[in-house]
């Protein structure tokens, strides 16, 4: 049987021995505060791969080309369009004028053998007139107008002057005075200009 020492040094390890040690924990963690991390993601643009983000700015880029493009070939059809529809225009004018101006040679013909004398009867005369007016009519018919220039002042854009006849007036200076033959208008185009004689004072 061993003997049992009693000192302070020993009571104070058989005191250690029975006591439990005392243990302290930290909490470390970290709590994410999720209201802030939702105003985050909203605020925060969508990140892609930088090659994706490099097709999105082609993309965008041939989508801008070829609006630009649209709207230029749109004007451009505009363009033609209008271009075609006047030189149909002024196709159709020539080709009327070219179509009407025999009849109106004939329509002279026939205002002339009217104004000159004869001795046939007044029914062939009356004959005459109204084929005259029928001419007339149908020219009417499609747009052709006389020109009226008589007693009026010379005008180049409607009459070509052919002679000049003395006037005592020198306000009938310059003034269509005769018709050698009437002038013909087909809508704002002279289909033919009146051949006049002018007034000059002397």
């Amino acid at each position: 049987m061993s003997a049992i020492i009693d000192t302070p040094s020993a009571r104070a390890d058989q005191k250690r021995e029975h006591e439990q040690p005392e243990f302290r924990v930290v909490d470390r963690r970290q709590f994410l505060n999720l209201e802030e991390i939702d105003k985050a993601a909203a605020a925060e643009k969508p990140r892609y791969p930088s090659f994706v983000e490099e097709l999105v700015a082609r993309m965008a880029e041939t989508e801008r080309k070829f609006e630009e493009r649209k709207a230029q070939m749109q004007e451009e059809i505009a363009r033609t369009k209008s271009r075609l529809e006047a030189d149909f225009s002024r196709h159709v004018g020539f080709e009327k004028q070219k179509l009407l101006l025999p009849f109106i040679e004939i329509l002279d013909n026939l205002e002339r053998a009217l104004a000159a004398p004869s001795g046939e009867s007044d029914g062939l005369r009356r004959g005459v007139e109204m084929i005259v007016s029928q001419f007339l009519s149908q020219l009417q018919a499609q747009g052709v107008e006389p020109i009226q220039v008589l007693n009026q002042v010379f005008d180049p854009n409607f009459g070509q002057a052919v002679g000049v006849v003395a006037v005592p007036d020198a306000s009938e200076d310059g003034v269509v005075k005769e018709e050698v033959s009437r002038g013909y208008r087909l809508g704002e185009q002279v289909l033919r200009p009146a051949h006049v004689l002018v007034g000059k004072h002397s």
